[in-house]
């Protein structure tokens, strides 16, 4: 299971990259043969292979081989389809869904960061979220993982910022109450200052992430400030992000991820 987690991690990955320059472009050729290359290159570690249909768009249905594990795409980003995915068996779905051309109503998007250089908020949340995918990519390729990880077989369609989102989450919940509260907080402070750069985004990140101001981030405050949230979920709000992009801010989306269980 260990194994199968960290193939689908790296495919999830590599798509955001593929991805990051342009997320509207018509890319599903260029990131096939991309694909087609590393699985030459590496044919035990079951790469996802993307299937494309005319005019370099993605196939509504794409499917990991090696897991089983199917799902509902935006066939001109490729982009996962929240609560689609299926195991041994199609899904349904769209023939011709895409990108919205107008984006839900994101409380973060121009959210002031204090003491933030202008311009660096976004740099700084990626930085942060590069640390926190590295970190909890080690976690599950370790024998014994830290921090008391709870790790389950992914759903190839939810992304790699989703459940790197989910996963910290977990970490930081001891009480599992759903939220962080003000003790939780403190380890998230230090990781934080250490991890991300520009060190004075740091200072005031965990007061950015409380949008409420009730001196505790729930799981979609978490997902928001880290720039995990965009069209797509709409389970809990928009819960959505990851999806994946942005890069590691990228496509964000979806709140029933794999790791923790599925929004109800």
């Amino acid at each position: 299971m260990r194994q199968s987690f960290r193939v689908t991690l790296h495919a999830v990955h590599a798509k955001s990259q593929t991805r990051e320059a342009d997320e509207k472009v018509h890319s599903c050729d260029q990131e096939r043969q991309s694909a087609l290359e590393e699985a030459r290159q590496n044919p035990r570690e079951g790469i996802v292979i993307p299937e494309c249909a005319p005019g370099g768009l993605y196939k509504p249905v794409q499917c990991h081989q090696s897991t089983g594990y199917c799902w509902c795409v935006l066939v001109d980003t490729g982009r996962p389809l929240p609560g689609t995915s299926t195991r041994y068996e199609t899904p349904v779905c769209e023939s011709d869904a895409r990108s919205k051309s107008t984006e839900i109503d994101d409380p973060f998007k121009d959210r002031e960061l204090p003491g933030c250089p202008e311009g660096k908020k976004v740099e700084f949340i990626t930085s942060l979220l590069d640390a926190l995918t590295t970190d909890m990519v080690q976690a599950i390729n370790s024998a014994a993982p830290t921090g008391g990880g709870r790790f389950s077989e992914p759903d190839p369609s939810h992304t790699l910022e989703e459940r790197v989102v989910h996963w910290y989450f977990s970490q930081l919940d001891n009480n599992s109450s759903n939220d962080i509260n003000k003790r939780e907080l403190k380890p998230f402070k230090r990781y934080v200052k250490k991890k991300a750069k520009p060190k004075k985004c740091a200072r005031r990140f965990t007061d950015y992430c409380d949008l409420n101001k009730d001196k505790s981030i729930s799981l979609q405050e978490l997902k928001g400030c880290l720039g995990v949230s965009k069209e797509g979920d709409l389970c809990a709000k928009h819960c959505t992000e990851t999806g994946q992009q942005m890069r590691v801010l990228g496509q964000n989306s979806a709140c029933n991820v794999e790791v923790l269980g599925n929004c109800s």
